[in-house]
């Protein structure tokens, strides 16, 4: 018994469409299915599926409980655009060895670390 690769990451949600607008508008996801007022799947990648399921009796967990993270070109100009966006910054960018990182909330206080690759000399 094993796992063949990974299908979806679910968070859940406070307020659905808040999420998917966050998600969707905020960060670039293109939804693959919509399933109001249950559940969205966006594409995190071709197979995987970022699902927000709207918070019911079977689904509370609570908000906080995982990490997600992304690269994207440039912190800084990404962290510029969160501000904009009035996006929580709960970390301010910082350097690694590997790059340069920060961590942004989403709606429901999900921390999201973002990255960016320290250019190859």
């Amino acid at each position: 018994m094993g796992f063949a690769s990974l299908s979806a990451v679910m968070l859940v949600c406070g307020d659905l469409h808040r999420s998917l607008r966050f998600y969707r508008d905020i960060l670039g996801f293109r939804v693959t299915a919509d399933a109001a007022p249950a559940r969205f799947d966006l594409e995190l990648r071709e197979g995987v599926a970022l699902s927000l399921h709207a918070r019911s009796g079977l689904l509370a967990v609570r908000p906080g409980s995982l990490q997600l993270g992304f690269f994207v070109d440039n912190v800084d100009a990404f962290l510029a655009d969160c501000r904009h966006l009035e996006v929580p910054i709960f970390q301010d960018a910082y350097d690694e060895p590997f790059g340069r990182v920060a961590v942004i909330g989403d709606p429901d206080g999900y921390p999201i670390q973002v990255a960016s690759p320290r250019a190859q000399s």
